[in-house]
């Protein structure tokens, strides 16, 4: 019994240690902006940029595309999912069918940084190329 009582005694002080150092280390990370825009919207896809500070931050982040699909209430729906490139540039392939977009950027955190997520810009397209 008293091996019992050391082992669980030894175990919630790791965790304890554990945590205050997790905690002591996102407080160290350097909090990072983000900026998504939304470029193209056509019938060969739907293309956007991430901008933001340190490569970590542009590479590797998840985008989710949105369509709008009533107009009362505005509702959206999942178009589809891109993953950045190094230059924060990501592109989802196919055809977009006339409506109104916007794209999310998902955060990200790594050794140094937080990276904060981001919502682009909503563009409108429509099959006769106008676009606002």
């Amino acid at each position: 019994m008293a091996l019992r009582r050391t082992i669980i005694a030894v175990v919630l002080l790791a965790v304890a240690v554990f945590a205050v150092t997790s905690a002591e280390a996102s407080a160290k990370r350097k909090k990072v902006p983000a900026t998504a825009s939304l470029q193209a919207v056509s019938a060969d896809g739907i293309a956007g940029k991430l901008q933001t500070g340190p490569a970590p931050c542009r590479a590797a982040r998840t985008v989710t595309v949105y369509m709008q699909n009533s107009a009362s209430p505005a509702t959206f729906v999942t178009v589809g999912t891109a993953i950045t490139s190094g230059d924060g540039t990501w592109s989802i392939r196919g055809w977009a069918y006339p409506g109104t977009y916007y794209a999310t950027v998902s955060g990200k955190t790594t050794r140094h940084y937080v990276c904060q997520g981001a919502t682009s810009n909503a563009v409108t397209w429509w099959t006769s190329g106008a676009a606002s």
